[in-house]
């Protein structure tokens, strides 16, 4: 590095140094000196910034005809890439005028050909009709054209890797039939264009008309973001952090419906968004029929509510509601109690494809009214917080009734208030279901109880959404256990159309998704989810989710060799590949992988010894 010379002052710069505050200015770091390089290595095709290799590419070829967007596969680029356009605005005389020139040019060859008796030429025929159409549109004043120049910088740590991720860009943009070359003996020049200086240094155009240009802005891309949310993963093409509200006005509905393998990370990535939506307020109902959400449940003071006949929680389906005068649904909660009940004892009481009786029912909404009067319960809301009778007072109603109806009633009954199955209703309530995260565990659930469990469940979820309005979202974990059942499949279709009105949000995950589309209520609970995540397939299963889903061959390919934790995910006529990322924190509350739990076990760290890439290992 050349060493300049000192000079000596002259006696009067002293003077006027001492007087002026320019030394002071002088000796201040500047803007400059924060994020200027220390050096900069110009050579013939490359730059280098300190430690970093930069090379500039100019597009100098470009498609006969694009779609809007058509810059897409450069802006959602694997590696980060700086695009500059610079556009300056043309005279519409000028340019008419060398159309003109232009058009006669043709015109004579045209005539040339004719009168030598050759055929016309395909290339020059198209040249003269988009002469002719660009010059009456700019006659008319519908259009207007630019010089358009369009620069890639690329940054790269070594001249190796600069190397591969300029051939990895060319390919992207010859596959969009674009042509581009490296600045030779220009990359100063290409540095400075790309800077936000507005300075066009490498003066490269190529003339475009409005159409042309409005298609090639570089404003829109597949990332999706809103302003409020929590981050659901990361795009796994340009990187943006994909940030999103279920409850946002921009969305129809805040239902998700979830699809993917066993070990896909399909339940992770449910405990992840639980995680954080909980941290805005949102309250979590979850149908967990494989134990997996106690471990989140406990961390967060959820309530953990295990429904089997063995257990010792219990819900008494006779609760009723806290009604509230000031709204018109809540002035008579026992009748609606009472018809929640008559649809619970169907299941329980009917023949096996048969539902009960006109008479039947008959006989059941007198016996219940009567049973609710005894216990001091009566249509007046001041004495509804009385503690609700039991199944074992209706059954004690109906056998005390007369009739051969209600004595087959209370026979059927008996044996879920003192018999084999009498363990889910022993009692009254004795859990709090007021609580932020709610899990109900279904996994003991005998299959005979499954749907009555469902029911019961569905009744708590109803009366809490439709008493007190507040951003709520219910989770069924493998929902083809549910969709089996005829009640449970009505209850999720129910759900799924219902929710948007008592701001609510139903997220629905399968792993079953050729069952699961093939029902008809499974198609209900899929056309009304605003949201959907699509993570890694089964070779089995593909055909059917790329028919569903309208898949590109690209986007089928990718699910089928999807890693654990990425996903296709579909939002507001959009969809985006994305990667779930979760903090060590999360991820030690979120992981069900058997080793995470051995490591957990021996004390050590979750994913310690297998690094960060491989914490998405959820087993389910």
């Amino acid at each position: 590095m050349p060493v300049l010379p000192l000079r000596r002052r002259a006696a009067s710069s002293r003077s006027e140094a001492a007087t002026s505050p320019r030394p002071l200015s002088q000796g201040a770091r500047s803007l400059a000196d924060l994020v200027a390089p220390a050096a900069v290595e110009v050579a013939r095709d490359h730059l280098r910034l300190d430690h970093q290799f930069v090379r500039t590419l100019v597009v100098t070829g470009y498609p006969r005809s694009v779609s809007p967007g058509w810059l897409e596969p450069l802006i959602d680029f694997e590696a980060p890439l700086e695009i500059s356009a610079h556009m300056y605005p043309l005279p519409s005389h000028d340019i008419v005028r060398a159309l003109t020139h232009k058009m006669v040019q043709l015109q004579s060859s045209r005539l040339l050909d004719a009168r030598g008796g050759r055929l016309a030429d395909p290339e020059r025929e198209v040249a003269y009709e988009d002469a002719e159409r660009l010059r009456d549109l700019l006659q008319r004043g519908e259009e207007k054209v630019f010089a358009v120049s369009l620069y890639v910088l690329l940054r790269a740590g070594s001249l190796a890797a600069l190397n591969d991720l300029t051939r990895r860009v060319e390919a992207t943009l010859g596959g969009i039939l674009a042509h581009s070359r490296v600045a030779i003996f220009e990359q100063d020049g290409g540095l400075r264009s790309c800077l936000p200086l507005g300075q066009d240094q490498l003066q490269v155009y190529r003339n475009l008309d409005t159409t042309s240009l409005a298609t090639t802005f570089p404003f829109s891309s597949s990332t999706l973001s809103m302003e409020r949310g929590v981050l659901y993963g990361v795009g796994q093409h340009s990187h943006a952090p994909i940030i999103f509200d279920p409850f946002d006005p921009s969305l129809e509905n805040a239902n998700l419906v979830v699809f993917a393998k066993s070990g896909a990370g399909k339940s992770y990535f449910t405990k992840v968004m639980a995680l954080r939506n909980l941290l805005l307020g949102v309250d979590f109902l979850v149908i967990d029929p494989e134990d997996e959400y106690r471990a989140l449940c406990e961390a967060v003071g959820g309530q953990y509510v295990r429904l089997a006949s063995s257990s010792g929680q219990r819900l008494n389906p006779f609760d009723l509601p806290p009604g509230d005068s000031a709204d018109v649904e809540t002035r008579d909660p026992l009748r609606e109690q009472t018809a929640a009940l008559i649809g619970l004892l169907d299941l329980m009481l009917a023949e096996p494809r048969r539902g009960l009786g006109t008479q039947e029912r008959g006989a059941l909404d007198q016996a219940l009214q009567q049973t609710y009067r005894e216990a001091g319960i009566t249509p007046d809301p001041t004495t509804h917080s009385r503690p609700a009778p039991v199944l074992a007072d209706l059954q004690r109603v109906l056998a005390a009734g007369r009739g051969e109806i209600a004595a087959s009633l209370a026979l059927r009954l008996r044996r879920y208030v003192d018999g084999s199955l009498s363990g889910l209703f022993a009692g009254q309530t004795n859990v709090a279901l007021g609580r932020r995260l709610v899990v109900f565990n279904v996994q003991s659930l005998e299959a005979e109880l499954r749907p009555i469990g469902v029911h019961l469940i569905a009744s708590f979820v109803w009366n809490q959404v439709r008493r007190s309005h507040r951003p709520r979202l219910l989770v069924v974990d493998e929902a083809w256990t549910l969709m089996q059942h005829a009640e449970g499949a009505a209850f999720l279709a129910g759900m799924a159309r219902r929710a948007r009105k008592y701001y609510l949000g139903l997220v629905t995950i399968t792993q079953d998704v050729a069952d699961f589309l093939g029902a008809a209520h499974g198609r209900t609970v899929l056309v009304n989810a605003a949201l959907k995540l699509l993570m890694k397939q089964d070779s089995t299963t593909i055909e059917d989710v790329t028919a569903a889903f309208n898949l590109t061959a690209e986007e089928r390919q990718f699910l089928l060799g999807a890693s654990k934790g990425e996903g296709l995910f579909f939002a507001r006529g959009s969809r985006v590949v994305l990667k779930v990322e979760a903090s060590p924190l999360e991820h030690r509350l979120a992981t069900t992988a058997p080793q995470d739990l051995a490591a957990r076990a021996a004390g050590r760290t979750p994913g310690q010894a297998r690094g960060w890439a491989s914490e998405v290992s959820d087993g389910r």
